[in-house]
């Protein structure tokens, strides 16, 4: 029970759109109330964020749902609003919620403004408006963390995929800025995950494509497997809890070793 007495609020919490399967963000979700946690799913998607919520109550944990676009600064505030009525405090704020959508596989140049204004507001401006807005409330509660999935696509950017890696590697930042500024009384790191196998794959490929396609990430990985959203959330797990109590600042990278071997493959 290593979050036992903590309330956490988790954005992009819902199951996976498609087939109702795992995300990264509802795999945090489950462990952390699996540790003992309160936890606030906050989703823009009602049903399979419900889902989430109520599948934690099924275990005999607590749980509420809050519906939220990230991008809506009152939607923001009210979620907050609702952890700390229904539970009187925040100890930790989990920044999951991402954008896929739109035209994001191109160049600067390419890329439409909007789209380009849409993966920033969500992607970046999302996690800037719950920090905002849940610190206040985390420091009222006698301090917590601050968890931010970022990505491998901070750090190795690919040709033709620009709005994507720019807002990851911003969330890096953001992160080190949280840690400095609210220091001792909130930790902020973040982890960046490489090639995840998620549901949203799932319902976008048959069962035999989503097999081609882990079995390809693959061959690229010194572990030789795609990585899980459990795995995801033991590390989420690791840096809400007190077993990281002098971690802060950190980027985690949780990619199997995929950088290295791409930068060192000569």
């Amino acid at each position: 029970m290593r979050l036992k007495n903590q309330v956490a609020l988790i954005t992009g919490a819902a199951f996976g759109f498609k087939k109702g399967g795992p995300s990264i963000g509802s795999a945090i979700a489950l462990k952390f109330a699996s540790e003992g946690a309160k936890v606030v799913v906050v989703d823009i998607n009602e049903e399979m964020g419900q889902k989430v919520a109520d599948t934690i109550k099924k275990k005999g944990r607590k749980s509420i749902f809050v519906k939220a676009d990230v991008s809506n600064s009152d939607e923001v505030k009210n979620a907050v609003k609702a952890a700390k009525k229904e539970y009187g405090k925040l100890t930790c704020l989990v920044n999951c919620a991402a954008s896929y959508e739109g035209n994001f596989f191109h160049t600067v140049v390419d890329t439409p403004e909007k789209d380009w204004q849409k993966i920033i507001d969500v992607n970046l401006n999302g996690y800037y408006r719950f920090a905002k807005y849940a610190i206040p409330l985390i420091l009222k509660s006698g301090g917590g963390t601050i968890v931010n999935i970022s990505s491998m696509a901070a750090f190795n950017v690919v040709p033709n995929f620009a709005a994507y890696p720019v807002t990851k590697a911003a969330i890096n930042g953001l992160t080190r800025v949280l840690a400095l500024d609210h220091s001792p009384k909130i930790r902020s790191n973040a982890i960046c995950p490489g090639f995840v196998k998620i549901a949203n794959s799932e319902g976008n490929r048959s069962p035999k494509e989503l097999k081609k396609w882990c079995d390809n990430i693959a061959k690229d990985s010194p572990l030789k497997r795609v990585c899980t959203v459990e795995e995801i959330a033991n590390i989420a797990l690791f840096l809400a809890s007190d077993d990281s109590s002098y971690v802060n600042g950190e980027c985690i990278m949780a990619d199997g070793g995929r950088f290295i071997a791409d930068r060192f493959d000569f």
